[in-house]
Formats: C-alpha cells, sequence, structure tokens
C-alpha cells in the first residue's frame, strides 16, 4: 500500500527545510496561529506557495482568508461547525484532529474531509491503538484517516499494513529522515 498523504505539524517556521518538504510531497499543517505575529509568516506562506507545498491553518478562519488558502485543520478540541466554509469555497479541504471514535464522529459532523488520527505507535504520551486497534477503529468509522503519533524509522514499514490514506509527523521532522522521501 503506497501512502498518498504525508503530513507535517509545525509550530515555528525557524530553520525549516522547504526543499525537503517538497522532496517528501507533505502538506503542512500550521499547529499554532501565534506565528501570524511573526512579520517573516506571510513571506513564509508565499514561499510555500511558490513551492507547491500545501498548509493547513490551524482553527483561525481569518487567517485563513487572510492568506488566501483552500486548507483548513480542526484541531481535536475545537468544537465549532465549519460546514459554512464549504458554501462560500466548494474548493476547500478540511481535515481535523481526533483521538477516539466518539471524536471522529465529532469531526466529520464539522465538515471535516479527512481525520489525523492519533496515537498509532507508543510514544513519550500514555496509551496508543497499534496496528490491530487502529485497523478495527478505521473499519468502523469507514472515514479517511491519517495515521499519526510515534512514527519514525523504526516502525515506519509498519504503516503498510494500517488501513489508512496517508500519515503524519510532529517531532521526525526536525530529523529529515530519508524514509519520508518518496
Amino acid at each position: 500500500m503506497v501512502l498518498k498523504e504525508k503530513y507535517f505539524y509545525i509550530d515555528s517556521i525557524q530553520n525549516l527545510d522547504l526543499d525537503y518538504i517538497k522532496k517528501t510531497k507533505a502538506n503542512l499543517i500550521i499547529k499554532t496561529t501565534n506565528l501570524e505575529k511573526n512579520r517573516d509568516f506571510y513571506k513564509f506562506i508565499n514561499k510555500c506557495k511558490n513551492k507547491l507545498i500545501n498548509i493547513f491553518i490551524a482553527n483561525d478562519t481569518n487567517l485563513l482568508h487572510k492568506v488566501k488558502s483552500n486548507n483548513f485543520y480542526i484541531s481535536s478540541f475545537n468544537k465549532k461547525k465549519y460546514f459554512y466554509l464549504k458554501r462560500y469555497n466548494s474548493k476547500i479541504k478540511i481535515i481535523g484532529s481526533a483521538h477516539n471514535i466518539k471524536e471522529i464522529y465529532e469531526k466529520f459532523n464539522q465538515g471535516c474531509d479527512t481525520i489525523v488520527f492519533s496515537r498509532l505507535f507508543k510514544t513519550y504520551k500514555k496509551g496508543f491503538y497499534d496496528v490491530v486497534k487502529f485497523n478495527l477503529i478505521a473499519l468502523q468509522s469507514k472515514k479517511r484517516l491519517v495515521a499519526l503519533g510515534g512514527i519514525n524509522k523504526f516502525n515506519y514499514k509498519k504503516l503498510k499494513m494500517v488501513n489508512c490514506i496517508g500519515f503524519a509527523v510532529l517531532k521526525e521532522l526536525k530529523n529529515r529522515p530519508n524514509f519520508l522521501i518518496g
């Protein structure tokens, strides 16, 4: 199984290698809107657009309109409905984050097309699903899921056994691993 969608969560635009991100063909999810206050933020957005890197703006519809993006991310703690965005812009892609079945259905009720579902593998945080439980939830929900959590060079090959359309990484991006390219 070829995982078509890759996502990188970012908190900071400092020291990001956009050429590496372009090689991986990944999408960026900007988790925090504090970056908007950084004057280099809009330059960064333009560089990404020029390199054809998709950027998902988290939880801030005003910023979404300011940067003229069609990609919106709803974090797991955000409970607002965003169906109205699709009425104004039929090309908008909305993804959300969930940690259990209840949150998966909640995200689709909010208008999400795709769900980033975590934690697949063991991390420093308590609790994870592993391959079997993740697949059972994917079958039960019948939704487009993206795997998140604990994905590294040691368990990357296990993603072939997971019923998902792609994966997301948070910490691994700093290492610029070769296994993400391709």
